[in-house]
């Protein structure tokens, strides 16, 4: 996965600027935090794996400005408390990307109640506590963007993911509300739908 348009550091629109990215270990946050460190953004980078996030930090470039925290995006206080730590170790934030997610396989029939909240916690929860705990500084600044990543599984329904089509349906309904409330405010919503990518998912 690359940036859109990748941009000279000098000509960058992410150099200086904070960077949250949750589920930052592996994958797509992974990824994401190497590009946007070669823009020039200043990271903070949170998983609830501290090993694989310790790897991420061993693949940014030399020199990046980046802080890691151990969260858990399906635990409110975590992620509110973690908002708290971003502003004090960086002043602020300017991207706020909702990335940490999972997975349970299994028809409807055979997937517990627990199953569904565990999966719903973190996918669809985890994005509402991280839009909800930094929403507040991005208002106040008239600057910032919220990205939440949903799923081409959040366009189409596909057997035996019915707890991952709810999440990521729901992040969707949840972006495309926010980013028409958001207008003239100078804050944005983004929905991300990526197809097959190659993680630990």
């Amino acid at each position: 996965m690359r940036l859109a348009g990748q941009y000279s550091r000098e000509m960058s629109v992410f150099e200086n600027k904070v960077v949250v990215i949750t589920g930052a270990g592996s994958g797509i946050g992974r990824a994401l935090a190497v590009q946007f460190a070669e823009a020039g953004a200043r990271l903070a980078l949170s998983d609830i794996n501290e090993l694989a996030l310790a790897e991420t930090v061993k693949q940014l470039p030399s020199g990046t400005d980046a802080r890691t925290y151990i969260v858990n995006v399906a635990d409110r206080s975590d992620v509110f408390s973690h908002a708290d730590a971003v502003q004090r170790d960086f002043g602020t934030a300017h991207y706020v990307i909702n990335n940490a997610g999972a997975t349970v396989v299994g028809t409807v029939a055979n997937t517990d109640i627990e199953e569904y909240e565990w999966q719903l916690n973190i996918n669809l929860y985890g994005v509402l506590y991280g839009t909800k705990a930094f929403l507040p500084m991005l208002l106040q600044q008239r600057e910032g963007c919220i990205v939440n990543i949903s799923s081409i599984f959040g366009l189409l329904s596909y057997p035996c993911q019915s707890a991952y089509n709810m999440s990521k349906f729901a992040v969707r309904g949840l972006t495309e509300c926010l980013w028409q409330e958001l207008k003239g405010t100078g804050v944005r919503a983004v929905c991300v739908h990526p197809g097959g990518i190659r993680t630990n998912i």
